[in-house]
């Protein structure tokens, strides 16, 4: 299955309240880090994921262990602009200070469950008056074009 086909699939099957045990199915193997001094900050199952395509999978779940959020890591295989806008449609961009990195903020119209969908840039991005994406190296602007492949993708859910 290709990676646009998987995430439009899975896109489909989100819902409210999705329970983390129960839908581990969807992703591998995981172990919870309950327990751990990272547990008091966020409660994540670590998935070893069935598909080879993602490195790692981590599932942040509440109190009542339903999916706040699903990080995908890709390996090789990756997802690039385009892909994302065909799947999810227009996004913003955010800035984050604290890492100097942006995210790609996708407001998907189509399910509810699902508040928003993001993927990070480890650079901090600027736009033009023209609509256009860059980031600064080295005192050279790099462009970000719709090829521009990504390495993460979250689905922040609606837990009420």
């Amino acid at each position: 299955m290709e990676l646009t086909e998987y995430f439009k699939s899975l896109y489909d099957k989100m819902e409210c309240h999705w329970n983390v045990e129960s839908s581990l199915e969807y992703f591998g193997d995981g172990e919870s880090n309950e327990g751990t001094d990272e547990s008091r900050v966020i409660k994540r199952y670590y998935v070893k994921p069935y598909n080879k395509i993602f490195d790692e999978i981590y599932l942040n779940f509440n109190k009542k262990r339903n999916i706040e959020s699903i990080v995908w890591f890709f390996g090789g295989e990756r997802l690039n602009i385009a892909q994302l806008k065909e799947l999810f449609g227009p996004f913003k961009i955010q800035n984050i200070i604290y890492d100097e990195t942006t995210e790609l903020v996708f407001s998907p119209k189509d399910n509810t469950a699902v508040k928003s969908i993001t993927s990070s840039i480890f650079e901090w991005v600027e736009k033009r008056p023209d609509g256009t994406l860059y980031f600064n190296k080295l005192g050279e602007k790099i462009n970000i074009t719709n090829d521009y492949d990504v390495t993460n993708v979250t689905f922040h859910m609606n837990t009420i």
